[in-house]
């Protein structure tokens, strides 16, 4: 059945005779054009505005594509007024676009493909298994007809596209977007049925090695396999779109990124077909951490484990800024560091690269500080509700320092399953910023995570409104914060002990332990500078009476103590202080030796 085409031409703007708009009242435009569809040699009616403006009209051509200046066939017309014209249709044009050239050079393109009467036949088509961007041949009669050539999956060329289109003949190449599947025809009108012409084989690209399946970083690979040269894209494990070379159809060439991990590696075609190899590549792993418990500053860890020459950084646990490589010891199966002041408790991340990092053991560090609890109870998180007592007003934050640690005392709910404490603000329930994780797994059923609280996250529980503390399967006991540590000067000075010097420290009879309330349990710290790794340092009670004392740089633990702190600490027993005020007639409270530098001696807490 022949019905007229209602269509509407659009193109580009010259002064007022064209519009980009698709429908323009002062301009050319094409409103319909019939019947359609229609035998080669009829007359059509073509409706419009400014028709008369008109200089040719062009159909899609048949036979064989050129360039696309050479791909249309000018059609008679004759133009009956401003608003219609009769056109005659072209023995060897074929389904398409009608195109409309106006005196001013400008083109307006149907919207609607011009179709054909005559019934097309199809009898064959070759070959029946072809490669994309290959030659399709489809034969038959008046197949050039045939307005639309549809492979599987939707890819469509359309007759304007074809290489070759006679009568009984078309040539199609095949899209790079092709797979296998049935192979169909339409004649491009709107809503066109598809027929089917058969089942058509399109090669796929298949890897099916890798020269090297255990690369190096930045190592150029050889991928082999069949009809590689479909690929247009590589990615690596957590790195897409990799440069990549194609030597011909059965192999390709390509540098494994710095920044990959071992996985698949994909090679993804316009079809959307993909293929694959495996790589492993060269990745840091750890096997075990040392010390792990009541570990202190100055302290030296070691990590081991294989490849760990390849670590760039440590993130410790409570500070913000990782150690750069250089800043701590490593070899392939090693690592160590010194623990710096202010780490808290914590796994150390060791970082490979962006997309590879693995874990040290968990670390819990040394203190002896006395606590205050801040909140204490029973509260039971299962499924990620909250815990606001700590939020919205309930806990002045202000009150906190920066760099305090905050332990949360827990059990698990059920002992031997996963568990986790999550930290958040209470505006909104957010994250903390860095180096605050999202979330703390719990390695113990029950225990106490120690989390150090830097400048940045106390400014941001601050300003957002406290402390939420959420997760799952645990239940919370106390949260509790270091009491502040009071610490007093009972002597300052500059004394050189390494000509011989033995000075007298504090007042015969102990008035300095007096008039400050010192007690059994508190700690002495001898302040002083040295000279060499080789120096060393006694203490004795202030008559010459026992030896409380020695330390050396010698001893790893002393010399990381004074690397750390810069003194020395003894712990005052009841004996100590009864001998510190029982006066002699002369002496002091201690009596000190050594080759260092003595500057301050005071009495704290811890």
């Amino acid at each position: 059945m022949a019905a007229l085409v209602v269509t509407t031409g659009f193109t580009s703007c010259s002064e007022d005779d064209l519009d980009t708009n698709q429908y323009n009242k002062s301009g050319v435009n094409i409103l319909g054009f019939g019947p359609m569809p229609i035998t080669r040699g009829e007359t059509m009616r073509l409706t419009g505005t400014k028709l008369d403006k008109v200089r040719e009209v062009l159909f899609p051509e048949g036979n064989q594509k050129l360039t696309p200046a050479t791909t249309f066939i000018k059609g008679d017309f004759t133009v009956q007024n401003s608003e219609e014209m009769t056109v005659t249709i072209p023995d060897l044009c074929v389904p398409g676009k009608l195109r409309l050239l106006t005196d001013s050079g400008d083109t307006i393109v149907s919207a609607s493909n011009i179709t054909f009467a005559e019934e097309i036949k199809v009898t064959s088509f070759s070959p029946t298994s072809i490669h994309p961007g290959d030659i399709l041949t489809i034969k038959g009669e008046y197949v050039w007809n045939i307005g639309q050539v549809v492979f599987f999956d939707h890819v469509a060329v359309n007759a304007e596209d074809f290489v070759r289109n006679t009568r009984n003949e078309i040539q199609v190449r095949v899209p790079m977007e092709a797979k296998s599947g049935e192979l169909v025809y339409n004649d491009g009108s709107d809503g066109a049925e598809n027929i089917v012409i058969g089942n058509l084989n399109v090669d796929a690209a298949k890897a099916t090695g890798v020269s090297n399946a255990n690369p190096e970083f930045n190592e150029t690979i050889t991928i082999t396999g069949e009809n590689l040269d479909l690929v247009t894209a590589i990615d690596f494990p957590a790195v897409a779109e990799v440069p990549f070379t194609i030597v011909n159809g059965n192999s390709i060439q390509v540098t494994v990124p710095a920044n990959t991990v071992s996985g698949t590696v994909t090679l993804h075609t316009a079809s959307g077909l993909t293929t694959s190899v495996d790589i492993t590549v060269p990745l840091a792993s750890v096997s075990s951490t040392d010390p792990v418990d009541d570990v202190k500053v100055g302290q030296t860890i070691t990590i081991k484990g294989e490849k760990l020459d390849r670590i760039t950084q440590l993130k410790l646990p409570g500070i913000s800024e990782p150690l750069e490589k250089g800043q701590f010891t490593q070899s392939a199966t090693q690592i160590t560091f010194v623990v710096p002041k202010d780490m808290g408790d914590g796994k150390v991340t060791l970082i490979q690269h962006e997309n590879w990092s693995v874990e040290s053991g968990k670390i819990t560090m040394h203190s002896d500080l006395p606590e205050q609890a801040i909140w204490s109870g029973q509260f039971v998180c299962s499924g990620w509700n909250g815990n606001q007592d700590l939020a919205w007003g309930g806990f002045d934050w202000k009150t906190i320092e920066a760099g305090t640690k905050v332990m949360f005392y827990y059990k698990k709910n059920n002992p031997g399953q996963w568990g986790c404490i999550s930290l958040r603000h209470g505006t909104d329930w957010g994250g903390l910023p860095s180096p605050i994780p999202g979330q703390f797994d719990l390695d113990e059923d029950e225990g106490v995570l120690s989390v150090t609280f830097p400048k940045n996250v106390l400014d941001d529980i601050i300003a957002n409104n406290g402390l939420v503390i959420t997760g799952d399967n645990y239940t919370l006991t106390k949260v509790a914060v270091p009491l502040p540590v009071t610490e007093v000067t009972i002597w300052k000075g500059n004394e050189d002990l390494s000509d011989g010097r033995q000075p007298y420290i504090g007042s015969d009879g102990g008035a300095e332990f007096t008039a400050n309330n010192v007690h059994a349990g508190q700690v002495v710290k001898f302040y002083f500078t040295t000279l060499s790794d080789a120096w060393w340092f006694q203490v004795f009670e202030g008559h010459w009476g026992p030896m409380y004392g020695e330390w050396k740089g010698e001893n790893p633990d002393d010399a990381a103590q004074v690397a750390a702190e810069g003194c020395i600490k003894l712990k005052l027993t009841q004996e100590m202080i009864d001998a510190a005020l029982t006066p002699g007639g002369w002496g002091g409270i201690f009596v000190v030796q050594g080759s260092v530098t003595l500057t301050k001696v005071t009495v704290a807490d811890v």
